[in-house]
């Protein structure tokens, strides 16, 4: 009985941290498709919580995409765009969609002047079909078919969402996420980078957050809970201790971690710093 209590607990501790550390790290390719569309090739995009499929083919540069978006909500639109002229949105060709008023989506391709403006128009080239669906989940994704030119094979890519305003997109925020939603895409390699990413602050930053979460959020509530309620069972007998000190052991250990990285964090960010007037 204590044995199998005993694994019982540490098997849940386990669990636990699993599921924290998977919950962050979600791969595009478990994601199925309600049309039960197959996707070669894939990417996690690492801002606004968006991921990237599609199939190419070489033989006419012909390529096949779903632009997903988690959270989407009905007073936002969504945009993912090409743009060999620079990584930002303006001078980008773009896919944007978006529900109306009434309830129905809406998919259109425009290309994104130096103002912003993304009404519908035509691009530099053929996009024979785009479509857009949006699940009960909250996921709203683009479907469409390009016919890519060699210099769009490997080039800019930017994504984006913004609000509406009296049932059309309007501007999108400048900063934040909506800042760094840039990067590279090679459609033939599957070679994906990304402004955000590219950037070892941002990376610290997660590793940072995730020790604290795992630390103060799971295992030191964890080890807490055993010490309150499991040591009440005469049959656990001191079981219960070993594993309130294993788990608040780990969890000190991890928070000091945590802690280490915040440290190097701030003393590489001297214009964080408050100076005189």
């Amino acid at each position: 009985m204590k044995k199998s209590l005993t694994a019982t607990v540490l098997f849940s501790c386990t669990l636990l941290i699993s599921l924290f550390v998977s919950s962050s790290a979600q791969t595009c390719k478990s994601y199925t498709f309600s049309n039960n569309q197959i996707y070669s090739t894939c990417t996690n995009l690492p801002q606004l919580s968006c991921s990237l499929h599609w199939n190419y083919y070489p033989s006419n540069m012909t390529a096949d995409i779903a632009f997903r978006k988690t959270g989407a909500t009905s007073s936002n639109w969504i945009a993912w765009a090409l743009n060999p002229s620079g990584a930002r949105m303006a001078g980008s060709q773009a896919l944007v969609a978006y529900r109306r008023s009434n309830g129905s989506l809406y998919a259109y391709t425009t290309q994104v002047d130096q103002r912003g403006s993304i009404v519908p128009g035509s691009l530099s080239f053929e996009v024979p079909n785009i479509t857009v669906d949006y699940s009960s989940g909250g996921d709203m994704t683009i479907f469409a078919t390009l016919k890519l030119t060699s210099s769009l094979v490997s080039t800019n890519q930017v994504w984006q969402e913004g609000p509406l305003s009296g049932g059309n997109p309007s501007q999108h925020a400048l900063t934040g996420e909506n800042g760094q939603s840039v990067g590279t895409l090679n459609f033939a390699t599957g070679s994906v980078t990304s402004n955000g990413v590219s950037n070892p602050k941002d990376r610290k930053r997660n590793v940072h957050g995730v020790l604290n979460a795992v630390s103060w959020g799971i295992l030191m509530p964890v080890g807490i809970l055993i010490a309150r309620y499991l040591k009440v069972f005469k049959s656990v007998g001191p079981a219960w201790f070993y594993l309130h000190a294993i788990c608040q052991t780990s969890g000190y250990a991890v928070g000091v971690a945590g802690w280490a990285t915040g440290m190097k964090l701030g003393s590489d960010s001297p214009g964080n710093h408050l100076q005189d007037p």
